[in-house]
């Protein structure tokens, strides 16, 4: 499962990331990172003000998502996630093209979490392939100018992108008795209104989803 957050110009970045960590200081979330693992039975009310924030900056931000079921594919779990941000960033930069949330030219910078298993030859070969479809298939005119890792700990969106992936794995994967952990999920999807059809992606196996 790879979750993303797409933004959409670097002054956007600045101010959605500076109202979180605003709201943050006041909140009961001051000195945590924001990861949905790490939720508890009484964080309920804070995580939907922590939505309340990143709706207010909605207009800003696309939401997008990207798995496939580990157990129809023979890939290992490197070569998998490495797929998975592949294909997320091709096509999820196809469609804010073709929506119309952005217009070209245009320069896109990428910062992906350092916990993914991605090693700096894999974030190499990864930014030489997407930078070789974005040319291609923009006719030059998208260009990647930098891929790079970073720790969530220093990064708002990061952790927005965390939350998500954790809320949407648990809505697909879990199939134990539902507790407070299932409440929330379903707090982040609907706030977030965000979308759980499924969809093929060539290059992958029948199991994977994209989602915008």
């Amino acid at each position: 499962m790879v979750a993303s957050v797409w933004v959409l110009t670097g002054r956007a970045v600045f101010t959605t990331s500076k109202a979180i960590n605003d709201w943050k200081e006041k909140s009961l979330w001051k000195n945590r990172e924001v990861h949905f693992t790490k939720f508890g039975k009484s964080d309920y009310e804070t995580l939907k003000s922590y939505l309340a924030v990143i709706l207010e900056n909605r207009e800003y931000l696309g939401f997008k998502y990207i798995a496939v079921e580990r157990a129809k594919t023979n890939r290992s779990i490197e070569e998998t996630i490495l797929k998975l941000h592949e294909h997320m960033l091709i096509r999820g930069a196809a469609h804010e093209v073709d929506n119309g949330r952005i217009d070209l030219p245009r320069e896109m910078e990428v910062t992906v979490d350092e916990e993914q298993s991605l090693d700096s030859f894999v974030i190499s070969d990864l930014r030489d392939r997407v930078g070789e479809s974005y040319k291609n298939k923009f006719n030059d005119k998208l260009k990647l100018i930098s891929l790079e890792t970073a720790s969530s700990k220093n990064s708002p969106l990061i952790q927005l992108s965390d939350v998500i992936a954790g809320a949407i794995g648990r809505i697909l994967n879990h199939d134990g008795e539902r507790n407070f952990k299932d409440d929330m999920a379903d707090l982040v999807v609907q706030m977030l209104d965000l979308k759980l059809d499924e969809g093929n992606i060539d290059g992958l196996d029948s199991a994977a989803r994209f989602n915008v």
